[in-house]
């Protein structure tokens, strides 16, 4: 949708599955991708770490970088990636992808596109692709369920902060899509629907040397 396009890379969808390397959405949440962004998050953020150390001072960014960190932070972008067409068609009252297939790239903006479209059903896509990628990272890379839960929730927050962004007028919408968003089993609890948003978890970022805080931590 067009639409959505104008809220931003995020939001964006490719109108049909067309061309070489599309996968079903089913093979994000089973298979071996997860682990791969997971690895490319730890190394992008060790290579920080030994960027920012002083000439001199032994370091490693790999060690320095505890692996469940790493694998929260993954979780920001991608939950953020699948979220933001749902979230956005919410906001716009269009429809919006599904049948959704990727095209695998280690960092940056998942490449996605639609083999159909529908109304938009946020607790579908919290359900099925958030809460079983979330049971993932929990058993593979112990990273703890209300963590998980606040960074599902901070990307819907995410979202509609950057929609609102680009489109001011829908700043009333944006706290009923956000109401209802907290109002799914998975994320009753993560915080409160207002804007600006602020989680009631950390999504460990501080514990990377120089990582600090984010906007909407309950730390900051």
């Amino acid at each position: 949708m067009p639409e959505l396009d104008r809220l931003g890379e995020f939001f964006a969808v490719e109108r049909t599955v067309e061309g070489d390397g599309w996968r079903p959405l089913a093979d994000l949440v089973e298979g071996t991708y997860l682990h791969t962004r997971v690895v490319a998050t730890h190394l992008a953020l060790a290579s920080r770490v030994d960027a920012a150390t002083p000439p001199g001072v032994p370091d490693d960014g790999r060690s320095t970088v505890e692996p469940r960190v790493a694998a929260s932070v993954a979780s920001l972008g991608l939950f953020a990636r699948l979220l933001s067409p749902t979230v956005g068609a919410m906001l716009l009252d269009v429809d919006a992808p599904a049948d959704v297939h990727w095209r695998e790239q280690p960092t940056g903006t998942l490449p996605l596109a639609a083999g159909a479209w529908s109304p938009p059903d946020l607790d579908t896509v919290l359900s099925e692709v958030v809460a079983p990628l979330t049971a993932r990272l929990r058993t593979e890379h112990s990273v703890s369920e209300r963590v998980l839960a606040g960074n599902a929730a901070s990307a819907v927050f995410g979202a509609l902060r950057m929609a609102t962004l680009a489109r001011p007028d829908l700043a009333d919408r944006a706290l009923d899509v956000g109401a209802q968003a907290l109002a799914h089993p998975y994320l009753v609890g993560t915080g409160e629907p207002d804007l600006p948003f602020r989680r009631r978890s950390c999504c460990l970022f501080y514990r990377i040397p120089g990582g600090g805080t984010c906007g909407d931590c309950v730390l900051a």
